[in-house]
């Protein structure tokens, strides 16, 4: 009998150079409504029936002017620099063409809500339920539904029933929260009441949906009929002023995320969750899967990139002085997009900054380099599995009791162990694991 040992420990980031690319996501439902015709039709009915036995007709204020919240937010301990994009508004054409509130092409045929995308790494955010979906104004819980499978992957157009919760507010409108996590919801009840802001859920892929994301609807009164855009602009000709209390601007340019990773990070197909292979600390010497030694992978998320553009990014010395920088212009426009680089790290000890700047905005993460001098080694796994020989640790030697040490994901191989072993502190990257076979032991003294 073998005993597995999976420690993910900690997350890190990196830094690099040598290939760009792009990927645009635009839209995450498409084709048709993600709600279709017959589930409008339920919901609407049972909102109705559950809004007649828990809503006081003394509660409805037609009079009271209602505004909205951004209906997401980080979770606490989340430290990215932002978490979304905008796949899809309202569609405000009802003939064959689509045309959002701005007159611009963000939206599809026959949409009724906005799409608010979670990037990057979607899948990894839902499962450790970093991004949750909040009440965007005070109001009742008036239908509530759950236990839905929550990575669908098929877009917009199937059968496939979600995972929501609909809020009726005090002027008798409705906002509706669809795709949510299964399993993750508010334990209020639908007739109990939640105040702006208040956790509803966690955004999921389940509905006709093709990635995590939260469709965001908003009815003016009691029937789908009246849904509309909470979004003003010129193509809005129904709702003439904003439902927000700020209305966020059309677009958005941004650095969502820098990050650093020791290879690139794995985008399996859709519903697995990605391998992000991100480090905060580096040692050297280092050689990353795939890359020239001493060179790791680099990247920045964005939101709204637009040709003609162009983004900077920096390498920081530990004194804030300049290790490395350089520039990217940008030739296409996309709702999302990244760029990766393959760069030389530093090889002096100490805590570094890897920054890019985008639209005005600039994302920052710290990463360490550490060496054998300072008592740690990476394990590379490039002979074997097997911990006690030494080809396969970076300085060449097996830890011990005074040895820091790093196990990255993304390697050749993973460490098993099979007679006793010791080191001063273990940390091990998400999707890396330490097999310990019976009868042995791993001792860590921190």
């Amino acid at each position: 009998m073998k005993l597995k040992l999976t420690l993910s420990l900690i997350l890190f980031l990196q830094l690099l150079l040598i290939k760009v690319s792009a990927q645009q996501t635009s839209t995450i439902d498409n084709v048709e409504p993600c709600i279709t015709t017959d589930q409008y039709e339920l919901i609407e009915k049972r909102c109705n029936d559950n809004a007649a036995l828990f809503i006081p007709t003394t509660l409805y204020r037609p009079s009271a002017i209602v505004l909205l919240q951004w209906p997401l937010q980080a979770a606490v301990g989340f430290t990215d620099c932002s978490y979304y994009f905008i796949a899809a508004h309202v569609d405000h054409d009802n003939t064959s063409a689509f045309k959002d509130y701005n007159c611009g092409n963000i939206t599809y045929n026959g949409h009724r809500g906005t799409d608010i995308a979670i990037s990057p790494f979607p899948f990894f955010k839902m499962d450790n339920n970093q991004i949750e979906v909040i009440a965007a104004a005070t109001g009742t819980i008036i239908d509530k539904h759950d236990g839905e499978y929550d990575r669908n992957c098929v877009g917009a157009g199937s059968n496939l029933v979600a995972n929501y919760i609909i809020l009726q507010h005090a002027d008798g409108s409705r906002t509706l929260y669809w795709h949510m996590k299964s399993g993750k919801f508010t334990a209020k009840a639908i007739g109990q009441s939640v105040a702006a802001g208040e956790y509803l859920g966690i955004v999921g892929s389940s509905g006709s949906s093709s990635g995590p994301h939260l469709h965001f609807e908003v009815w003016s009164g009691s029937t789908n009929t009246t849904y509309i855009d909470p979004f003003s602009g010129t193509c809005n000709t129904v709702s003439l002023t904003s439902k927000w209390l700020t209305q966020k601007p059309y677009t958005e340019p941004a650095v969502i995320k820098a990050s650093v990773h020791t290879t690139d990070y794995i985008a399996p197909t859709c519903g697995i969750t990605e391998t992000l292979n991100e480090s905060k600390i580096f040692v050297t010497p280092f050689q990353g899967t795939g890359l020239s030694a001493g060179f790791a992978k680099f990247y920045v998320f964005l939101r709204n990139q637009t040709n003609g553009t162009s983004a900077t990014m920096s390498i920081l010395n530990p004194d804030a002085s300049t290790y490395l920088t350089w520039t990217q212009n940008f030739t296409s426009t996309n709702n999302y997009s990244y760029v990766q680089y393959s760069k030389k790290l530093p090889t002096t000890s100490g805590v570094y900054t890897f920054q890019a700047t985008y639209g005005g905005t600039t994302c920052s993460q710290s990463f360490e380099i550490r060496s054998c001098a300072d008592n740690y080694n990476a394990w590379s796994g490039t002979t074997n599995t097997d911990w006690a020989t030494a080809n396969n640790w970076s300085c060449g030697t097996v830890p011990t009791n005074t040895t820091n040490v790093v196990i990255y994901s993304g390697v050749p191989n993973y460490p098993i162990i099979n007679s006793s072993a010791d080191c001063r502190s273990l940390t091990v990257f998400p999707s890396a694991t330490v097999q310990v076979n019976t009868g042995f032991g791993l001792k860590v003294a921190h």
